[in-house]
């Protein structure tokens, strides 16, 4: 009669036990769960111990298999885990992957050579891609002022750029994004005194200015949230044997969407 009442005991105390789901996940972790729906993406169940809490949702993706209180299994070999491991590329500050926006560039710095320097403000109205390239249209005002050394000081020139502009950000896993800058154009030169000074030699504006000449730029950078600092190299192309070669180091802010 003992033995009975024992092991009825026992199967009364065993029923819940065998009453639970338990959801084995691929890394081989257990829960002890009342599965509750099955979705297409997610299972939402609640703990076995904690019937009357929370429900928990869980991705399809990191279970191996559900072994249901009945006894019934339901494996999910088919299920890829390939959208939760792809996860955008870091871009700090901004979720532009996979997007194209407008966004804006003002910059403002030095020009330099060896006989003559001056101011420069550069603004570039365009489209960031897919957050690895922009485009954009880029203009401002450049002037160099003469230097004691080269004989004559004063202003030499001012100038007008209209040039198309493109960066190129590689892909870097850094709050620093490094970009390689380049412009292509125009520019138009204004004059400002009696004679203009290149390379050693004076030219009469008269006969040389004012004039359209090309105008080349091109440097590398890094972009910190909407920061920019740059430099490189800058060409007047006036004639031939007539080129400005100068450097530039250049600051700025970046307009539009970032988030």
């Amino acid at each position: 009669m003992n033995k009975i009442l024992l092991t009825i005991g026992l199967a009364v105390i065993g029923l819940p036990l065998l009453a639970q789901d338990i959801i084995v996940l691929r890394n081989a972790e257990e829960i002890q769960a009342k599965v509750l729906i099955i979705g297409i993406d997610e299972i939402t169940y609640k703990k076995w111990d904690n019937q009357d809490g929370p429900s928990y949702q869980i991705a399809k993706s990191e279970v191996f298999y559900i072994k249901y209180a009945n006894g019934s299994k339901e494996v999910y070999n088919d299920v890829t885990t390939e959208p939760y491991m792809l996860k955008p590329k870091y871009r700090p500050g901004n979720d532009l992957v996979n997007k194209v926006i407008f966004q804006a560039h003002i910059e403002g710095g030095c020009l330099f050579a060896a006989d003559e320097a001056g101011p420069m403000l550069n603004v570039s109205l365009g489209f960031r891609c897919w957050n690895e390239f922009f485009v954009g249209l880029q203009s401002g005002i450049d002037a160099l002022f003469l230097a004691p050394a080269a004989g004559y000081t004063g202003f030499d020139i001012a100038s007008f750029p209209l040039t198309l502009n493109l960066r190129f950000f590689p892909p870097v896993n850094s709050p620093f994004q490094p970009y390689l800058d380049a412009s292509i154009g125009a520019d138009f030169i204004t004059r400002f005194g009696k004679l203009v000074y290149y390379q050693g030699q004076y030219y009469n504006i008269n006969s040389l200015f004012p004039m359209t000449v090309f105008r080349l730029q091109a440097g590398a950078g890094l972009e910190y949230q909407r920061a920019t600092v740059s430099a490189g190299y800058s060409l007047f192309h006036v004639a031939k044997k007539l080129n400005q070669h100068c450097g530039y180091v250049k600051v700025g802010i970046r307009l539009g969407k970032i988030k």
